[in-house]
C-alpha cells in the first residue's frame, strides 16, 4: 500500500542495473508495461540513479505548466550550450522574447505558398520507382528552414551534409547510451561530438555571413550580437543558430515523414487526400480550407510524435498526484505513452485521421502534446504544421506514392526511423 506523500513506486528490477537494460532494449515498452503494472507515476532505476516517469495527462500539466520548478537537464546543454532549447528562467525569457516574432503564425502563413514552391523543387528530380522519406524530408525542411526562419541559404549539397550532422546531435540521448554513466565511451557519443562540431562550425559561417539588413533569424541574430544592450554576446548568438539549425527542421522533417508513409500506407486516406488536393487552387500551398489535410496532420503528430518524452529536472521539492520527488530528481514525460494510451483514444495504434473529426487538439488537453505544453511550449509549431500541410500537399500534387504498414521506431532526442523509411512513386 502507497503512503501518500512518498516516492513514486518503481517496476520489479534487477540489482546494480536497476531498470537501464529493460529501458534500453524497449523503452516504450518497459514504459507501457510500467504503466499498466505499476501506475501512471513511477520510479526507473538506472544505475543507481533515479529517473521518474509520468503518463497521465493532469500530472503532466502540473509539470509543464511550471517551468519554475520543472527545468530543462544540463544534457540539453551539451548538444545546445545556452540555447533557447536549453536553458531557463530569466536567460529563456530574453532569448523567447527576442526570437518570438520570426515564428509569429501571421509571418509563417504569409511563407507558406514559398515553402509549397521550396518542396517542388527539390522533389522534382525523384526518380526510379522508390524514394527514401527520411533523407529527403531532411533536405525539404532545412531548405525550407533557410528560405523562411533563417533567411540565409545554402547548396543543395551543404544542406545534405548539415542535414546528416544536425541528426547525429540525436545520438547524445539513444536509450543504449543515455541509460549509461556519463563517463563510458560509445559510439553513439563518438559520432555524437563529431557531429556537434559540424553543425558549430556551419553556424559560425552563417554569422559570419549574415546580411544584418536582411530578414530573418540569422540578420537578427547578428544585430543582437552587435548591440550593446541586448544582453547576448556571441557565443550565445552562435548556441542560438546551433540549436535552431537542429530544432527548426529535425522534428518536422520527422512528422513529413511518418504522414507521407501513412498517407501512403492506407489507400482510403490516399483517397481523400487526393479528393481534397483536387480542389485546392492552383499555385497554392493547401494551408488554409483543408480541413481533411488538417486531420492527417493531427493524426500524424499523435500515432508518430517527433518528440517522445520531455525530459525535467525538478528544483524544488514537487507533488506529482499522491507522490513527493525531492529537488534535484529527473523526471521524463512520456508523450509516446500518452499518444498510445487507450484511456484517450480508441484503437490507439491505428492511423484514424476521422478520429479527429468533430474534436480539436485542445479537447484532449494534455493527451495530446506533440509540441509541449504550456509556457515553453514549442516556438516553432505554427511553421511545422503550415510547412508539414505545404510539403503533403506539393508531394501529393506531382507524385501517387504507396507503402506498406507502418515504420519502426528508434527512440533518441527525437522519434528516429529505425530503418529506411521508402515509399513507391508513381509520377501523376
Amino acid at each position: 500500500m502507497t503512503t501518500r506523500g512518498s516516492l513514486p513506486p518503481t517496476p520489479p528490477g534487477v540489482p546494480v542495473v536497476g531498470h537501464a537494460l529493460a529501458f534500453a532494449r524497449d523503452p516504450f515498452g518497459f514504459v507501457r508495461r510500467s504503466v499498466n503494472g505499476t501506475g501512471d507515476v513511477f520510479r526507473m532505476r538506472l544505475f543507481g540513479r533515479d529517473v521518474h516517469v509520468v503518463a497521465h495527462p493532469t500530472h503532466v500539466r502540473t509539470i509543464l505548466r511550471r517551468p519554475d520548478a520543472f527545468r530543462k537537464p544540463d544534457d540539453f546543454r551539451v548538444a545546445f550550450g545556452e540555447a533557447v532549447l536549453s536553458v531557463h528562467g530569466e536567460q529563456w525569457r530574453r532569448q523567447r522574447e527576442a526570437m518570438g516574432d520570426i515564428f509569429g503564425p501571421n509571418r509563417i502563413t504569409a511563407h507558406a505558398d514559398r515553402m509549397a514552391e521550396v518542396a517542388a523543387e527539390r522533389i522534382a528530380d525523384w526518380s526510379g520507382d522508390t524514394v527514401r522519406l527520411d533523407t529527403a524530408m531532411r533536405g525539404v525542411a532545412l531548405d525550407n528552414l533557410f528560405e523562411v526562419v533563417l533567411g540565409a541559404s545554402l547548396d543543395p549539397a551543404e544542406i545534405d551534409e548539415l542535414a546528416e550532422a544536425a541528426a547525429s546531435l540525436n545520438l547524445y540521448f539513444k536509450p543504449t547510451t543515455w541509460a549509461l554513466p556519463d563517463w563510458v565511451p560509445t559510439p553513439a557519443r563518438r559520432d555524437f561530438r563529431r557531429g556537434k562540431a559540424t553543425v558549430r562550425d556551419q553556424a559560425r559561417r552563417l554569422l559570419d555571413g549574415a546580411d544584418v539588413d536582411g530578414d530573418g533569424l540569422i540578420p537578427a541574430l547578428a544585430t543582437l550580437e552587435s548591440a550593446p544592450d541586448s544582453g547576448f554576446d556571441r557565443e550565445e548568438v552562435l548556441d542560438q543558430v546551433v540549436g535552431m539549425l537542429f530544432a527548426g527542421h529535425e522534428t518536422t522533417a520527422l512528422a513529413m515523414t511518418y504522414g507521407l508513409h501513412q498517407i501512403a500506407a492506407h489507400d482510403g486516406v490516399t483517397e481523400r487526400f487526393d479528393d481534397e488536393l483536387d480542389g485546392i487552387e492552383a499555385g497554392t500551398a493547401g494551408v488554409e480550407g483543408t480541413p481533411y489535410l488538417d486531420r492527417v496532420v493531427n493524426e500524424t503528430l499523435r500515432l508518430y510524435p517527433p518528440v517522445h518524452a520531455l525530459p525535467r529536472i525538478t528544483d524544488e521539492r514537487v507533488e506529482i498526484g499522491e507522490y513527493v520527488i525531492p529537488a534535484g530528481e529527473q523526471l521524463l514525460v512520456s508523450i509516446w505513452n500518452l499518444h498510445h494510451d487507450p484511456r484517450f483514444y480508441d484503437d490507439p495504434w491505428a492511423f484514424d485521421p476521422d478520429r479527429w473529426l468533430g474534436a480539436s487538439p485542445e479537447e484532449y488537453g494534455h493527451a495530446f502534446i506533440p509540441f509541449g505544453a504550456g509556457p515553453r511550449v514549442c516556438l516553432g509549431r505554427h511553421f511545422s504544421r503550415t510547412e508539414m500541410k505545404a510539403v503533403f500537399t506539393a508531394v501529393g500534387r506531382r507524385y501517387r506514392i504507396d507503402a506498406e504498414g507502418s515504420p519502426a521506431i528508434d527512440p533518441q532526442m527525437t522519434s528516429q526511423p529505425a530503418a529506411p523509411v521508402t515509399v513507391s512513386l508513381q509520377r501523376r
